[in-house]
């Protein structure tokens, strides 16, 4: 579907530069061609109806797909952001679990806030040697399996930009519920609204089990982590990267 897109694209970009006039017009054809597109070719169910290889799913997320938060000041800053806003009345003494710490960022802004009781999970092992350079424990391991953990074993389990990479997002979140401990939180920041117009399904390829590609006001994916067994304390929109939604759940 994204190839007849991008041809369609691509003639529209033409028309608008041959026929200036009608340019602003066209400018909005695209999310309605999306739209009538899906009404043809059905949407993806889950990340498997996307690639039924977990292998290649796997090379997706650690070499197609893979990025460096450190490579982007506006990523940088909105980690940062995020962490100030959500996380100045936490504990400094709380066990926290970094869900894919990427390059490290994330961690980095724990160590400069005070936090000493971080560990970080990341699947890739070039990032997660550049993670461990916050001088946190960094394991290297695949978030649908957190083997390295006990149960109830942190107080807070924090995911910023990962869950939509999960090949099964339900099986990641009832791993987070495992190493939990009864009352702990959940904090999630998920891409929001990700719709099939930003053609990143073999990346976002979990959007559509969480329900993030629906603009629905997140109704759709407090329903999932609902049914996941948590407690929406709280929801939050933001666009300071991108438009954002931010859940707090709790254990």
């Amino acid at each position: 579907m994204n190839r007849i897109v991008d041809r369609l694209e691509n003639r529209l970009r033409t028309l608008s530069s041959e026929y200036p006039r009608i340019s602003h017009a066209l400018r909005g054809a695209r999310p309605l061609v999306g739209k009538f597109l899906r009404r043809v070719q059905p949407l993806p169910q889950n990340y498997r109806s996307v690639v039924e290889d977990y292998s290649t799913y796997v090379s997706w997320q650690t070499e197609k797909c893979q990025s460096f938060e450190s490579q982007n000041e506006r990523w940088q800053s909105g980690q940062k952001r995020y962490l100030e806003r959500v996380f100045s009345a936490i504990d400094r003494d709380a066990k926290i679990l970094d869900i894919a710490s990427g390059d490290g960022v994330g961690l980095r802004y724990f160590r400069s806030f005070g936090f000493k009781n971080v560990t970080g999970v990341e699947l890739s092992k070039e990032k997660a040697a550049l993670a461990r350079e916050s001088g946190y424990r960094v394991e290297e391991l695949d978030m649908h399996k957190l083997s390295a953990f006990a149960a109830n074993e942190f107080d807070i389990v924090y995911s910023s930009h990962t869950l939509e990479h999960a090949y099964e997002p339900r099986r990641v979140v009832m791993e987070w519920k495992r190493v939990l401990k009864p009352g702990g939180t959940l904090f999630v920041v998920l891409p929001y609204p990700d719709p099939p117009e930003n053609r990143n399904d073999e990346a976002h390829g979990g959007k559509y089990e969480l329900g993030t590609h629906l603009d629905d006001a997140g109704a759709t994916v407090q329903r999932f982590f609902r049914a996941c067994s948590f407690t929406v304390k709280h929801v939050q929109f933001d666009s300071y990267r991108e438009p954002e939604i931010w859940l707090t759940l709790e254990h």
